[in-house]
C-alpha cells in the first residue's frame, strides 16, 4: 500500500471531525465577537451613567455651596435683627420725647405760674402777709425751673442720642431684610438644583438597569464562547488522534516503500542477483508502488 492509499474511512473521519473542529472554532470565535461588541455597549452605558453621575456631583457641590451662603446670610439677618433688637430704638426715643414733652410741660407750666404770680405780686394790692405768700411762692418756682433747666441739657442728649440709636437700629432693620432676601433667593435657587437632581435620578436608574442587562447578556455570551471553546479542545484530542493514525499509516506505508526501493538498490549493485531484482521491480510496479533509484 502507498502513502497515497490510505483508508477512506480515516480520512473521512478525519475530514468531518476537522470540519466540525472548525465550526467549533467559527462559534466560539462568533460569541467571543458578540461579547465583545455587548461589552463595550455595557461600557458604553457606563460612560454614560458616570457622565450623568459627574454632573449630578457637580450639582450637589453647587447646592453645598449655596447652603454655606443660605446659612452664611442667615447668621448675618439674624445678628442685624439682634443688634436692632438691642438698641431698641423706637421704644428709647418714644420714651425720651415723652420725657421731653413732659419736662418742657413742666417747665411752661411753672413760668407760666411764676409769670401769673409775678403779675399778680406788681399789679395787686395785697397785704404784707400775701406779698410774702407771693414771694416765697414765686421763689419756689424759680427755683423748680432752674432744677428742672439744669437737666435740660442731658435730656437734649438722651434725646439725639435715642434718635442715633433707632436711626442704627433702621439701618440693621435694613441690613437684615437683604440679607432675608438673599436667604429667600438662594431657596430659589435650591429648589431648582433639588428638582434637577430628582431628574437624574431616573435617567441613572434606567442606564444602570440597561448596564445591568447588558452585563448578563455579556456573561451569557461568554459562557456560550467558552463552552464552544471547551467543547473544541475535547474534540481537538480526536482531531489530534485521528492525525496521528493517518501519519502513522502513511509513515507504514512509506515505509514499505522505502525498504523495496533499498531493496532494489541493492539488487541492482549485485549484478548476479540483477534478474531477480528487475522481476521484484516489476512486482512492485504492478502493485501500484514506487520504484526510486
Amino acid at each position: 500500500m502507498s502513502p497515497e492509499e490510505l483508508s477512506p474511512e480515516l480520512l473521512k473521519e478525519l475530514s468531518d471531525a476537522e470540519k466540525r473542529l472548525r465550526a467549533l472554532y467559527e462559534k466560539r470565535d462568533g460569541f467571543n465577537e458578540e461579547a465583545k461588541v455587548t461589552r463595550e455597549m455595557r461600557d458604553d452605558l457606563h460612560q454614560k451613567r458616570k457622565a450623568v453621575l459627574e454632573q449630578l456631583s457637580a450639582k450637589r457641590e453647587e447646592r453645598g455651596r449655596l447652603f454655606d451662603e443660605m446659612k452664611a446670610a442667615r447668621s448675618r439677618r439674624d445678628l442685624y435683627n439682634e443688634k436692632a433688637r438691642a438698641l431698641m430704638g423706637f421704644r428709647r426715643r418714644r420714651d425720651a420725647e415723652k420725657r421731653s414733652a413732659v419736662f418742657y410741660e413742666d417747665v411752661t407750666t411753672l413760668e407760666m405760674d411764676m409769670r401769673k404770680l409775678e403779675s399778680d405780686y406788681e399789679t395787686g394790692t395785697h397785704t404784707l402777709q400775701k406779698e410774702r405768700e407771693l414771694i416765697k411762692l414765686i421763689e419756689e418756682k424759680r427755683k423748680k425751673v432752674l432744677e428742672l433747666r439744669q437737666n435740660e441739657p442731658d435730656l437734649r442728649t438722651e434725646v439725639v442720642e435715642a434718635k442715633t440709636r433707632e436711626e442704627e437700629a433702621e439701618e440693621y432693620r435694613r441690613l437684615a431684610d437683604e440679607e432675608h432676601k438673599k436667604v429667600l433667593e438662594i431657596g430659589l435657587k435650591l429648589d431648582a438644583i433639588h428638582k434637577e437632581m430628582d431628574e437624574f435620578k431616573p435617567m441613572l436608574d434606567h442606564l444602570r438597569s440597561e448596564a445591568d442587562k447588558k452585563h448578563q447578556e455579556y456573561l451569557k455570551q461568554r459562557e456560550q464562547a467558552d463552552s464552544f471553546h471547551q467543547k473544541a479542545v475535547e474534540f481537538r484530542d480526536k482531531v489530534i488522534q485521528l492525525r496521528s493514525e493517518r501519519d502513522k499509516a502513511r509513515n507504514e506505508a512509506k515505509a514499505i516503500v522505502d525498504e523495496q526501493n533499498r531493496s532494489v538498490r541493492k539488487a541492482l549493485d549485485d549484478r548476479e542477483k540483477l534478474q531477480d531484482a528487475a522481476d521484484k521491480a516489476v512486482e512492485v510496479l504492478l502493485k501500484k508502488g514506487k520504484i526510486v533509484l
